[in-house]
């Protein structure tokens, strides 16, 4: 009868145990607020013109800042 697993395998199945068992034990955090959802827009060119204002006012305000 064939093993599933070789030699390599047993020993990487070894550390990656050993180095779970170190990890430190932390609880993913529940986001604190939901995430704030923008008004779609049923004219494509009003979304586009949109993005395209709020691109140029990050660029602007990451000049002047």
């Amino acid at each position: 009868m064939t093993s599933l697993f070789d030699a390599g395998d047993l020993q990487r199945l070894d550390v990656e145990r050993r180095l779970t068992e170190q990890a430190p034990r932390v609880l993913p955090e529940e986001p604190s607020d939901p995430p704030v959802e923008e008004p779609v827009s049923s004219d494509p060119l009003e979304e586009m013109r949109d993005r395209m204002f709020s691109g140029m006012l990050d660029i602007l305000k990451e000049r002047f800042s």
